[in-house]
């Protein structure tokens, strides 16, 4: 998948916040997020279950009546996968809109490493300064080891966030990896690893 600044273009974050945003870009996230795990909406077992009872029935003739229960769980279904990716496409552009370019410090680097001891992805844990009180901390996974490694001696990455919303914050630091964002919230203490 794209990241969320992959949609605009350079010199549209450098605007001041809350910026004009035209309305394809709404439709171009909701794709991107629609269309990024199709498999995990189409290939769930009661969604499948659920199209296979629906055809049995309508080839069996029975009574329309009882049609109702496998196409509910099908609009179910499908209804939950849409309204995940609608409330990612929600927060992208709330971040594009009224986001904040920071610059986050990488607090440490949490290594996996495969068996023969490689560093195969990390978690990196990253302060976020919104405000001369408020600091978050939040967790992204990369999945490069050698990219995690960069960042964490690199010390600093770019980011944008919600300073009101602290869970919604994106990296946007040039990088060839795929993240995931993992918790984020008031300043805790870090666990150490075991």
């Amino acid at each position: 998948m794209l990241r969320v600044t992959d949609q605009v273009d350079a010199n549209y974050l450098e605007q001041s916040p809350p910026r004009p945003l035209p309305p394809v870009v709404a439709l171009n996230l909701f794709g991107d997020y629609i269309f990024e795990r199709p498999a995990t909406t189409f290939l769930d077992p009661l969604f499948l279950v659920s199209v296979v009872t629906l055809i049995g029935m309508i080839g069996l003739n029975v009574s329309r009546i009882f049609w109702f229960v496998p196409l509910l769980i099908i609009m179910m279904r499908l209804g939950l996968g849409a309204y995940r990716a609608g409330r990612r496409t929600w927060d992208d552009l709330r971040l594009l809109r009224k986001g904040l370019r920071l610059r986050a410090h990488v607090l440490r680097m949490r290594p996996h490493r495969n068996v023969l001891g490689e560093i195969d992805g990390a978690l990196l844990d990253c302060a976020i300064v919104v405000a001369p009180r408020r600091t978050y901390v939040g967790s992204i996974w990369v999945a490069d080891g050698i990219e995690a490694a960069r960042l964490a001696r690199q010390g600093r990455v770019e980011v944008i966030c919600l300073p009101r919303t602290p869970g919604t914050w994106r990296l946007i630091e040039e990088i060839r990896s795929d993240v995931r964002y993992d918790r984020v919230g008031p300043m805790a203490q870090i666990p150490q690893d075991i």
